[in-house]
């Protein structure tokens, strides 16, 4: 297996895990959010999703910026999950195309942490996933959810 292959196939556990999350969240608390200035729950799950395809269409073709996604106005979190699994197949076709190549090609950002080889923007990605899972796993246990998925 290539190193591109092994990178999709580790950030798709967590992504997989973050969809069986929302499925396990009733609805009802869509718009929950456990203190004043957090992101609501829909709009958290939202905000992984989309940053991740950001991410990932940076690495592909070395333009664009990074900067917080936009959201959209969901009804509810069975529509936040439709997007999330759009965003996830879409972000998985990009990812897969990658070569080892691309991920060694230099990206110079105005951000530090993000300078460097592409692949590194992959890794902050997968990061940026795990700790906003995380955060969403906290949430659900706030609202009750006694069942949550194994992390990966």
């Amino acid at each position: 297996m290539g190193q591109v292959d092994q990178m999709v196939n580790h950030w798709y556990r967590h992504r997989h895990a973050l969809e069986e999350l929302l499925k396990a969240i009733p609805n009802e608390y869509l718009h929950y959010k456990p203190w004043d200035g957090a992101m609501e729950l829909g709009e958290l799950a939202q905000h992984v999703a989309a940053s991740n395809y950001m991410f990932v269409s940076i690495v592909k073709t070395g333009e664009g910026q990074i900067k917080m996604p936009e959201i959209v106005d969901c009804n509810t979190l069975d529509d936040v999950l439709r997007l999330v699994q759009d965003y996830t197949e879409k972000t998985k076709a990009i990812y897969s195309s990658l070569t080892d190549a691309e991920l060694e090609l230099q990206y110079d950002s105005p951000y530090p942490n993000f300078h460097g080889p592409r692949k590194k923007i992959l890794t902050i990605m997968t990061d940026h996933e795990i700790h906003h899972k995380g955060q969403l796993m906290l949430y659900a246990r706030m609202v009750g959810v006694k069942e949550l998925p194994f992390f990966v």
